[in-house]
């Protein structure tokens, strides 16, 4: 693929080095008009203007089949590294979901070494394995970046219009680094390392103990992350969630009926 793409980016650079030039018809019309002024400002028609005029044709010829050769070129080449980028892209993104695994078990190693160092200057000043920990994370530091990179470039570049647009702002919203964890559970200083990609040694460590780190092996595995990161755990398909349990009314206070009688006698 990388063999692929390097023969695009030479076409290009061929196609944008040639020289400018102009089309058959357009070279021939201009000494059309040379011919045509000189004869307006003497009243002579030039001697040589056929032979001019067949030159100009000719060489014009020339530069647009070579300049119609490199366009074709370019467009071949670019069409070849797409085929080729689209058709190895799972690949791709397998070999850097492997290799996210290697550094992060590796940083996690160095982690539990580390402890609660989370400054270089802790590290110095602490010394020994926690020093050498320090600096084989930072080592691993700049792998995980090259990993991070990676994997956004390829996801853009087997991604639709659209889809190209929703990849850039779920990797600027911090999806993409880890799955099956909700948005809300991730502690806010994490959260903002995962929007700015700004990553430290503190983050990798939390990222490798999370146990959750993974590389999308498509777009549509990167949506579902998202969804998943997003969306609430229960919801009701007909509508709000309603508490249809019994409804429990307060007893009734019932008074004695009346029963005092009329003393009056009854009169008929």
């Amino acid at each position: 693929m990388a063999k692929a793409q390097e023969r695009h980016e030479e076409a290009v650079k061929l196609r944008r080095e040639f020289p400018r030039g102009k089309p058959p018809a357009e070279a021939l019309a201009g000494v059309q008009d040379d011919a045509i002024a000189t004869f307006t400002a003497t009243g002579k028609w030039p001697a040589d203007y056929a032979k001019r005029a067949a030159k100009a044709h000719a060489d014009a010829l020339v530069w647009e089949s070579a300049a119609l050769a490199l366009r074709r070129l370019e467009d071949a080449t670019k069409a070849a590294a797409e085929d080729l980028r689209d058709s190895l892209s799972p690949d791709v993104l397998t070999h850097l979901d492997g290799r996210l695994t290697e550094i992060l078990d590796a940083a996690r190693d160095a982690g539990e070494t580390l402890g609660d160092v989370t400054t270089a200057e802790q590290a110095i000043e602490a010394g020994g394995d926690v020093l050498d920990a320090w600096r084989r994370l930072t080592s691993l530091l700049k792998d995980y970046r090259n990993v991070r990179d990676a994997q956004w470039d390829v996801l853009r570049a087997v991604s639709g219009m659209d889809e190209r647009s929703r990849v850039v702002l779920w990797r600027d919203a911090g999806h993409g680094e880890v799955k099956d964890v909700r948005v809300e559970d991730i502690p806010p200083h994490i959260r903002s390392v995962m929007q700015s990609r700004a990553y430290t040694i503190e983050y990798l460590v939390w990222v490798a103990r999370s146990g959750s780190a993974f590389v999308p092996a498509s777009f549509d595995d990167l949506e579902f992350s998202v969804t998943a990161a997003t969306e609430p755990t229960a919801y009701d398909d007909h509508g709000p969630i309603r508490d249809m349990s019994p409804v429990v009314l307060p007893e009734r206070e019932y008074k004695p009926l009346n029963t005092r009688r009329d003393p009056r006698p009854y009169v008929d």
